[in-house]
Formats: structure tokens, C-alpha cells, sequence
């Protein structure tokens, strides 16, 4: 929401399955004000003030509602949400539409959902949760909806090494709790620790969200509705092997 997305929108336009509309959420006045300066031909730019209280999953899924609000989706086929330092290639829609999925993606920064599928779903309101990329796709999932990986990448402008704070990686843990993660994934998540080293990743990033984990399961707090059912999809993982493509 910060970032200048004047190259996503470029790429946008330049898609060989054309765009019908292009509504661009800002999180910064100043960039809301350049925006507004280019006069952009193909995009509605319009600023959301983010809440700096809320994880920054949870202040994105509030700005895409209000995008969302903006529009009639009934009278759209696709839906894409896309971050402003992503660069689709000329062919990006046009490649991943070809088996006509209900929603496409791999991590949050690029999803593109079936907007009947949507409304259907989750009636047509973008889930405002911290792991809101992880919620979409395992509720559709859970709901029987057809499901892919990219077949063609997004790719991304360079971005900056980020480390967040302790309370943000706690919060993730929660989250996988939440999401119903199964204790095994997680505690295999500090493994990982070792070959962080050679990235200089610190410790926090690693031990806390573990600890957020057990903390939800000793609160007992609630999980989404879809939780024993991705509980249950991978203890079979760890059984059987991967058991779907997503």
C-alpha cells in the first residue's frame, strides 16, 4: 500500500487478456498525491488511512474491502489482488485462466479468485486476519473449490531483507494454531534455523512464532472452521506424502 505501483499497473495494461478495471489502494498521502498528479488513464487510485494498531495482513485485507466496496463484483469474471512490487509478465492472466481455476496463487502477493467462487465463499468480503493469504487459500480448499499453483510466476521488484518484531512472529504462531496447523510442522519450524545463518536471520524469527503456537493451545483460543480439516490433511502428509497439488 506504500509502495509506487506505477510498474504493476504498466504491467497490467499490458496484458494479452485485458484488464477491465484497475482500482489501486494507497496507504500514504504522498504517494496517494503523486498517483493523482499522473493522471493515470487506467486506474482509480484512491487513499485508505491503515490502522498501524492492526499486523499488516490485517491492514491490507481492510484496504482491498474498501476496493472491493467500490465495485459491483457481480459484473466481473476474475478477480486479481495483486501487490505494488509485483511485475506481471504480458501472458500472466491469460496463462493461469487457461483450466479456468477458482483461485490461483502461491503467498499473498499475487491471487487471482473466480469472482462467483468469491461470493460464494465468503460473500464477497476479503478476510481481515493476519495470515490472510493462507486463510484464502485453505478455505477454498475446504470448500471443495478448484485450486492452483501459478503456471506462470509473477515476478518481483527487489525487495528489502525485513525482520519483524517479537509480538508479529508470536501473532504468526497464533495464527497457525488458528489455521489448524498440527505441532509437528511446528516444532520442525526452528530446524530451519541452521541454514538461516547463512542469511543472518536473528533467533526471533524462528523461536516465537513456536511459542505463539503452544500459547493459543493453552489459551484454547478459537480456531477458523477449516482448522480440523487442515489438522487432519497434514497428519495424512506426514503419512502418506503430499496429497493435493496446492
Amino acid at each position: 500500500m506504500r509502495d509506487d505501483p506505477s510498474e504493476t499497473i504498466r504491467s497490467l495494461t499490458e496484458q494479452t487478456d485485458e484488464v477491465s478495471k484497475i482500482v489501486v489502494a494507497v496507504g500514504s498521502k504522498a504517494l496517494h498525491e503523486k498517483l493523482a498528479a499522473k493522471k493515470l488513464e487506467h486506474a482509480k487510485c484512491f487513499y485508505v488511512r491503515p490502522d498501524f494498531s492492526k499486523p499488516l495482513g490485517e491492514r491490507v485485507a481492510t484496504a482491498i474491502n474498501k476496493a472491493l466496496a467500490e465495485e459491483k463484483l457481480a459484473e466481473y469474471d476474475y478477480v486479481l489482488k495483486v501487490d505494488a512490487d509485483v511485475i506481471l509478465p504480458p501472458d500472466f492472466i491469460e496463462k493461469n485462466l487457461a483450466n479456468l481455476p477458482d483461485f490461483i496463487g502461491s503467498g499473498g502477493s499475487a491471487m487471482l479468485f473466480k469472482t462467483s467462487a468469491f461470493l460464494k465463499a465468503f460473500k464477497g468480503k476479503y478476510p481481515e486476519v493476519f495470515a490472510d493469504d493462507t486463510y484464502v487459500a485453505s478455505k477454498f480448499l475446504y470448500k471443495g473449490y478448484n485450486v492452483k499453483r501459478w503456471r506462470r510466476q509473477p515476478q518481483f521488484r527487489k525487495r528489502e531483507t525485513q525482520h519483524h518484531s517479537y509480538r508479529h512472529e508470536l501473532q504468526r504462531g497464533i495464527e497457525w494454531y488458528k489455521l489448524g496447523y498440527e505441532p509437528l510442522h511446528v516444532l520442525d519450524y526452528p530446524r530451519e534455523f541452521i541454514y538461516d545463518q547463512c542469511e543472518r536471520k536473528p533467533f526471533i524469527d524462528r523461536i516465537f512464532p513456536v511459542l505463539g503456537y503452544f500459547l493459543a493451545i493453552l489459551r484454547r483460543m478459537t480456531r477458523y472452521e477449516f482448522a480440523p480439516w487442515i489438522f487432519h490433511m497434514q497428519v495424512r502428509r506426514l503419512l502418506y506424502g503430499k496429497q493435493f497439488e496446492y
